[in-house]
């Protein structure tokens, strides 16, 4: 195969391939939206070069429909890498942008005919959406480190366009047919360049969908479907990562509570309205704690929060607002049902381990229990305890 045709062909074989590949990945992940549009971009990437390098003689049509297809694909995989981030992608900056670089396109190439006008044109398009993309994409919050490289791709990309057109045609001079154009310093290094960023772009792109699959397949196996909360592998893993990471001295307090008689409620009144009193105390909890603290699920009644830098007495207020409202939701339900908690509470010593803590939460819990139900107590400090 002739060495021209070859380098011809890897840009769009190579879009292609990655445009499959986004189009495999959405039929498995049909609820990320983002990744049919990504496939849609390179798809577009892959048809512009062919286009360019293959249109039909004497029909430059095809070539001014390149650049078209050049800067839809660039829309089409920037907005659709935003939607992943739940950023708004700029849509009417980037048609705007497209709007101004396509008509001044146009007139160099229909109006006033001119090669290097056409190179900025369409360059200095694709360089402004891709800054559009990282100036959103840099607002975006809590980036891991592969939204960075992602970041960093695309800054780079952008910069590019704005520097190599200009650095490669003073290198080369001015290009006055297309023939001249089609074998010089800017296309060969647009090819290959262009080659390096569909490479990086997607590869990113999909190792990015991969960890939120993972993401989403831990959040599940740490979830209780019924609730909402946390289960106790949820938790207990929570909660070992907050003590390791717990600066000496902070506060740290546990209440561990569950719903009083419940079994009589699932023997009187049916599991559907034992389900129905779970969630109602699932969301007391997650009310109150408005997701600034860890809370789960832990067995079939019985649920715990985790309070960071909190004593005794805050996770005491929480505990009785908490018993409170659940106590009162009880008119929404039917007549004659009893709903009330109890509530134990520990406050971690400051070498205690988190083993240690939810056992004396426990035998605070139990106290409740035996202490007639729909009460709050606090296990005592280990320290005194010891010295008594």
């Amino acid at each position: 195969m002739d060495k021209g045709i070859f380098i011809a062909l890897m840009n769009p074989a190579m879009a292609l391939t990655f445009a499959a590949a986004f189009a495999i990945l959405w039929h498995a992940q049909r609820q990320r939206r983002y990744i049919l549009r990504l496939s849609c971009g390179y798809l577009a990437f892959a048809t512009a070069f062919l286009f360019q390098h293959f249109s039909p003689t004497g029909l430059t049509i095809f070539r001014f429909a390149s650049n078209g297809l050049f800067v839809l694909g660039a829309i089409c995989i920037t907005t659709g890498a935003l939607e992943r981030y739940g950023r708004t992608p700029p849509i009417r900056a980037m048609l705007a942008t497209a709007g101004v670089g396509l008509s001044a396109f146009t007139w160099f190439f229909f109006v006033q005919p001119d090669i290097i006008w056409r190179i900025y044109a369409v360059n200095f398009t694709l360089g402004v959406i891709a800054l559009l993309f990282v100036v959103e994409l840099g607002k975006a919050p809590a980036k891991k480190a592969i939204d960075r490289l992602l970041l960093a791709i695309m800054l780079i990309a952008g910069l590019s366009f704005f520097v190599r057109p200009p650095l490669t045609i003073w290198i080369e001079g001015p290009y006055a047919t297309f023939e001249d154009f089609s074998g010089s310093l800017y296309w060969i290094t647009l090819v290959f360049t262009g080659s390096l960023f569909l490479l990086l772009f997607a590869l990113t792109i999909i190792t990015a969908v991969a960890l939120d699959v993972m993401d989403e397949l831990r959040r599940k196996s740490e979830t209780d479907m019924l609730s909402g909360l946390l289960n106790r592998r949820g938790f207990e893993s929570h909660m070992e990562a907050a003590f390791a990471t717990r600066p000496r001295g902070m506060a740290a307090a546990l209440i561990v509570c569950d719903i009083d008689r419940f079994k009589t409620i699932n023997d009187r009144y049916g599991h559907a309205v034992g389900d129905r009193v779970i969630r109602h105390f699932a969301d007391c909890l997650a009310g109150a704690t408005e997701g600034q603290h860890p809370v789960g699920r832990i067995g079939g009644e019985e649920f715990a929060i985790l309070l960071e830098n909190a004593d005794a007495i805050t996770a005491r207020l929480l505990a009785e607002g908490i018993r409170i409202a659940f106590s009162n939701a009880a008119a929404d339900f039917p007549a004659g049902i009893q709903m009330t908690a109890s509530f134990g509470i520990a406050e971690a010593a400051p070498d205690e381990v988190s083993h240690d803590l939810f056992r004396r939460a426990d035998q605070a819990l139990y106290l409740a229990k035996n202490s007639g139900r729909d009460c709050v107590r606090i296990a005592a400090d280990p320290a005194r305890r010891a010295a008594g």
